[in-house]
């Protein structure tokens, strides 16, 4: 790649303004309290420094966070004051899981501004495109599921400026559509299993008997076979060539593909170290490790000098800021979630009566419920975690931690897939100038319904189990 191409790639550094301070403030207090079993008063720190960021920041809120923060703090200034002590500790607990969601959302900003403006990854992604015929769909379906666990949904933003240049004209239109769409559902496939996704972090850190390493191998197994199986039915065309930056037809280099394989790999492989070494959450495993990751790839792909740390240590903790919005309504969304259980809690025999329920219907409900949600433009994010902390602690997710999991998982991959207002479908309406209702529902409608199929398939087997 010149040089030119090279730095084009990276990204305008953001200033550190002082919501990035308390943000990262607030972070390392909440590691602390985890790492150490230490003082409720390190939490309820953490908190404060959380909610500051964000009133810090209010005015470059999106309005729907807005919405979700004023009615957090509305919902836990009432509960401390109106409810009975215990119901009010359920709260202040969410409240503080809300401060690790926040703070796990934060740090992946660092590892954003590190891979972000990666050449390394870029290459990788060239790679996945020159691969010929039916094979290119396959190469970047299963190499945007992977890729992902470090660029999260940029790689659809990364494949779909390299696509655009190398498919200039409307006759190409469905090549770029075929292309875009193996990168979401890749992408959508990932979210599934990867410790690095905030899905993983509300449904491990909800669900006291779940074992997260076990949970990660059956869900990892489990998006295998969903890759195999919707690549079997919804292999899309993807046209003979798309390979923007190679001359001559000359093929790019798998090195870059394997390299960012390979630091995939090293930052699951340290996660899940961290995680059993001090026997801490898999959230809190990722905060420690992550700006430890995305300053390393930084100084291994740069090569950058010692005293030129500083520079880069800034950058990463400015570009905290671009989560601002996600971190702000994911603080907020566990205090609501909680709220609405305690709330449940108190009419009569409802959840008893609930929980009584056959595993595999319960685990169905949630599949079904989290899909219905997203396509009525309801985040299914907030979903989740309402039944996270619903079921979570209760008898069904104390007897079948298991199958909640992954039945909480799954929802969430569906509900991804089918929402008109997530980030891929927003970001994937943008690169193809073409509505979210028609992605969702024209383009992805197939795929999506044989995910939930195969999902409401896969519980009722676990549940025999």
């Amino acid at each position: 790649m010149s040089k030119g191409a090279s730095a084009a790639t990276l990204q305008k550094q953001q200033a550190i303004g002082a919501a990035d301070v308390l943000t990262l403030a607030g972070a390392f207090l909440f590691v602390l309290a985890s790492v150490t079993s230490g003082s409720i008063w390190l939490l309820r720190a953490a908190a404060a420094f959380a909610t500051v960021a964000v009133l810090y920041d209010w005015k470059r809120l999106a309005t729907i966070a807005k919405v979700f923060v004023s009615a957090g703090f509305i919902l836990c200034a009432t509960s401390e004051f109106l409810l009975p002590a215990g119901k009010a500790a359920v709260v202040e607990r969410a409240l503080y899981q809300g401060v690790g969601f926040s703070s796990f959302l934060s740090v992946l900003g660092m590892l954003r501004y590190a891979v972000g403006r990666s050449d390394i990854i870029r290459n990788a992604a060239e790679y996945l495109m020159s691969m010929p015929g039916r094979r290119r769909y396959q190469a970047v379906k299963v190499g945007s599921h992977l890729l992902s666990l470090l660029f999260n949904i940029g790689i659809i933003s990364l494949l779909g400026q390299m696509v655009a240049k190398a498919t200039e004209g409307q006759d190409r239109q469905g090549e770029r559509r075929s292309i875009l769409l193996a990168a979401m559902r890749g992408t959508v496939l990932m979210t599934i299993w990867s410790p690095l996704g905030v899905g993983f972090a509300i449904i491990t850190q909800s669900i006291p008997n779940l074992a997260p390493t076990a949970f990660i191998i059956a869900a990892f197994a489990t998006a295998t076979a969903l890759i195999l199986v919707t690549t079997l039915f919804h292999t899309e065309v993807t046209g003979q060539t798309i390979n923007a930056e190679a001359d001559d037809g000359d093929r790019p280099s798998a090195g870059p593909l394997a390299i960012t394989l390979c630091a995939c790999v090293g930052l699951f492989g340290g996660t899940l170290a961290i995680h059993a070494a001090i026997d801490v959450s898999p959230l809190v495993a990722s905060l420690i490790l992550l700006p430890l990751f995305a300053l390393g790839w930084i100084v291994y792909e740069q090569r950058v000098p010692l005293w030129g740390l500083g520079r880069e240590v800034k950058g990463m903790v400015g570009n905290m800021s671009v989560m601002r919005t996600e971190s702000a309504i994911y603080l907020s969304a566990s205090v609501i979630g909680a709220t609405a259980v305690v709330f449940l809690d108190g009419r009569g025999d409802f959840l008893t009566d609930l929980n009584q329920l056959p595993p595999s219907v319960l685990a169905g409900l949630c599949i079904v419920a989290i899909a219905a949600s997203a396509l009525l433009f309801v985040p299914h994010s907030i979903v989740v975690v309402f039944l996270a902390q619903l079921f979570g602690a209760a008898a069904f997710g104390n007897a079948h931690p298991m199958l909640l999991a992954l039945a909480l998982s799954l929802g969430w991959a569906a509900g991804i897939a089918l929402s008109p207002i997530s980030a891929m479908t927003i970001t994937m309406a943008r690169l193809t100038s073409t509505s979210a209702t028609t992605i969702v529902l024209k383009w992805n409608g197939a795929f999506a319904a044989t995910v939930m199929a195969s999902s409401l398939l896969l519980v009722l087997a676990v549940s025999f189990f």
